[in-house]
């Protein structure tokens, strides 16, 4: 029951390296707009350029997007991919770099993306120890990209987990109140003037044991992130509940978390069955059946704990979360 399993199981895994790609494309193309759209404002034309290499102009902004590209589509084209997925993420912190030196503070809406692309590139590299040479030849695709999935769910398991930790190390469970829900509600412009919505919004600001519960599940969804892991049909299920959690949000507060919903959305619908395509054999596997050891469980535990751990020591981006 929570054995570790996927939806792509005896499936080709290109629609998750494509959408990882695809996805990840689209949201830093929303992120290079904002750096070059900074650069024209006179109030940031003191901050240096990215790495104070590049000149603090819009062209260096869509030049490094450019790059991020090229790694993208050569991932998405299973070329090199291990190299690609280093190359884009190498300049996708520099992209993210210099948007926090403008801004002043890192983009949440990059940063799930970015952290599922590190947990495929993990996965690759963990396939690579496991397998050796044999994991980059193309009867190794299905064997490597197993891994890959595996380890861009333990990043984004990861990140949900270690949002909730760090809410409960900054509060301790003073965060599970009726407070801070309503507060944030109060605090936010509406969404839009419809009457459910207004409605709604009062109905949680007007009744405290509503706010608790919502604050109450938000950890728990959260906190409970490892669950992605778990069978299929358990990732299907978190998957929802973040989808629930997330939708609430930007009904509330106006937070909108798009970019982990359509992630999730690609890597926990059943999309091959629903599509009723056809199943695939793991040709490496086949030929080195000692690669059949359940080597999958103790990793992504490992990698899991290793990136909640470092998540709290290190100020990298959700310890604020």
């Amino acid at each position: 029951m929570f054995a570790y399993s996927s939806p792509y199981e005896g499936y080709s895994r290109t629609p998750l390296r494509v959408g990882l790609a695809v996805i990840s494309a689209v949201v830093f193309l929303g992120e290079a707009y904002s750096v070059a759209d900074m650069t024209r404002d006179g109030h940031y034309a003191q901050v240096p350029g990215p790495l104070h290499l590049l000149p603090n102009h819009p062209f260096s902004a869509w030049f490094i997007y450019a790059l991020i590209c090229a790694g993208l589509l050569f991932l998405a084209l299973d070329r090199r991919s291990l190299f690609a997925g280093i190359w884009s993420l190498s300049w996708m912190s520099v992209l993210s770099y210099w948007q926090r030196e403008l801004f002043g503070s890192p983009s949440r809406n990059s940063f799930f993306p970015g952290l599922m692309l590190l947990g495929w590139v993990l996965g690759l590299v963990w396939a690579r120890i496991i397998a050796g040479k044999d994991a980059n030849r193309p009867e190794g695709r299905v064997f490597r990209e197993k891994l890959a999935e595996a380890g861009a769910m333990a990043c984004i398991a990861a990140g949900y987990t270690s949002s909730a930790l760090s809410k409960l190390f900054a509060s301790g469970f003073d965060w599970i109140s009726h407070h801070q829900v309503r507060w944030l509600v109060l605090v936010q412009e509406p969404l839009a003037t419809w009457p459910w919505l207004t409605a709604y919004r009062n109905f949680v600001i007007d009744h405290p044991s509503v706010g608790w519960f919502s604050a109450l599940m938000t950890i728990v969804v959260e906190g409970g992130g490892f669950v992605l892991l778990f069978d299929k049909r358990w990732r299907l299920f978190w998957t929802a509940m973040i989808w629930a959690l997330h939708i609430n949000i930007i009904l509330l507060c106006i937070m909108p978390y798009f970019e982990p919903m359509a992630l999730l959305a690609v890597f926990a619908i059943p999309w091959p069955r629903i599509f009723k395509r056809k199943t695939i054999e793991d040709v490496l596997v086949v030929q080195r059946p000692e690669l059949l050891k359940n080597e999958i469980p103790d990793a992504m535990w490992i990698i899991l704990t290793a990136i909640v751990v470092i998540s709290w020591i290190l100020p990298i981006g959700w310890r604020a979360g």
